[in-house]
């Protein structure tokens, strides 16, 4: 009599399948197209990776996503590293993703003109929407990284130019996930403000990848509706991402940005000088020219018969001139005065005196710093002072008058 066969629960041999798989594939990578995709609500990625031939049911989680640094979508092209692991309940197997990648820089490029082309088309990189810069901000947010070389750039080419001008900094992760939401909030919240004249976004150069934050769709709609002026300072001259197409101006460089949205001193002051000096000219060239013509006028030989009636009419006029050239004196001492006066409100404003008297930035990671019960003992802080930064570690902090731990 033969044995009978062994006979197994679905449970069973399922659960053999997928040691089985689990042994084999510890370490998969796997190139292919992206169908199907799906961001959950908990932050998960479902999706199908699929070739000409074949499909695989893929999950991304959580954890993993959040280090992606572009936004996977339908059609792209991906190389996906990983696990093969068996979904029981159904019997489904399946690709466990813990790096995607696009296949090839050209696969970002692809995303990206295609992006350009849509937005393009509906007219969000339109001159007519495009806002014209003021002249002379007052109020100037800058939106960027607070550690990176380019908030320092901006802030010191602006204060340089014109101590006077107030620069609000607004604390943004500028690559990896999550960077583009961080910079559309910012962009939103300047707008929110109510004091701000122009903001500058952008960052230091870096790779494709680098730079991909500014690439990415929601940043672009920020900046397209926002009602203050936003000029995009990116990398170096030659980069050039979605944010620029999007902006009222692009600066080629950070410093570049500072440069074009606020004017120096000097231009300032030598504007005022201008027009005062021309419209001091204009007054004085166009009384000049009306006496001169009456002059010419009364010496005529068919007035000379009105020579009597009209000298009165010739000694008015020239009381009335002598009184107009000492009211133009004493508005042209006025405007000077005004000139003077605007310097020194200029130069009070330079923010080295602050500085001088001990003030201090404080930020925490990517954090501002405004009151102590932001930090906690062991917090590690940045410190910004006149001549440069230093890091701190946080020991106690005191509320108050009152010790907390």
């Amino acid at each position: 009599m033969t044995d009978a066969p062994d006979i197994l629960t679905i449970s069973q041999i399922t659960r053999a399948i997928k040691d089985t798989l689990e042994k084999d594939f510890q370490r998969v990578t796997v190139a292919g197209e992206i169908s199907n995709f799906h961001r959950h609500g908990s932050g998960h990625l479902y999706f199908t990776l699929k070739d000409a031939g074949a499909q695989l049911s893929s999950v991304m989680f959580r954890g993993s996503a959040m280090r992606t640094f572009f936004k996977p979508e339908n059609g792209m092209e991906v190389v996906c590293r990983g696990r093969i692991s068996v979904y029981e309940p159904r019997g489904n197997y399946q690709l466990i993703v813990e790096d995607m990648q696009p296949r090839g820089e050209g696969a970002l490029q692809l995303a990206f003109e295609k992006l350009k082309r849509r937005l393009h088309a509906e007219g969000l990189f339109d001159e007519s929407r495009k806002k014209e810069l003021p002249a002379y901000p007052e109020h100037v947010a800058v939106i960027t990284s607070p550690t990176g070389a380019a908030v320092r750039d901006m802030i010191s080419v602006i204060q340089r130019r014109n101590p006077s001008v107030e620069v609000l900094m607004l604390p943004v992760q500028v690559q990896g996930a999550g960077a583009a939401e961080q910079i559309a909030e910012a962009l939103d919240l300047a707008n929110e403000y109510g004091e701000i004249d122009v903001i500058i976004t952008g960052r230091g150069g870096g790779s494709i990848e680098d730079l991909w934050a500014f690439n990415e769709e929601i940043v672009a709609r920020a900046i397209s509706r926002s009602h203050i002026p936003v000029v995009s300072a990116v990398g170096h001259e030659v980069d050039v991402t979605i944010a620029d197409y999007a902006a009222d101006l692009r600066a080629a460089t950070p410093s570049v940005a500072g440069e074009l949205v606020v004017p120096s001193r000097d231009e300032i002051i030598g504007y005022l000088e201008s027009v005062v000096s021309t419209a001091g000219k204009f007054v004085d060239l166009t009384l000049r020219a009306n006496t001169q013509r009456l002059r010419l006028l009364l010496t005529d030989r068919a007035f000379t018969r009105l020579e009597g009636r009209l000298q009165s009419a010739v000694q008015l006029v020239d009381e009335r001139f002598t009184s107009m050239e000492r009211l133009h004196a004493r508005g042209m001492e006025h405007r000077r005065h005004q000139v003077e006066l605007l310097k020194q409100r200029l130069l009070a404003h330079d923010p080295e005196r602050y500085f001088r008297k001990g003030a201090v930035l404080l930020s925490r990671g990517e954090e501002r710093v405004h009151s102590v019960t932001q930090l906690q003992p062991g917090d590690f802080i940045s410190l910004y002072l006149r001549d440069g930064t230093a890091q701190a570690s946080i020991i106690q902090t005191d509320q108050h008058g009152e010790e907390k731990n």
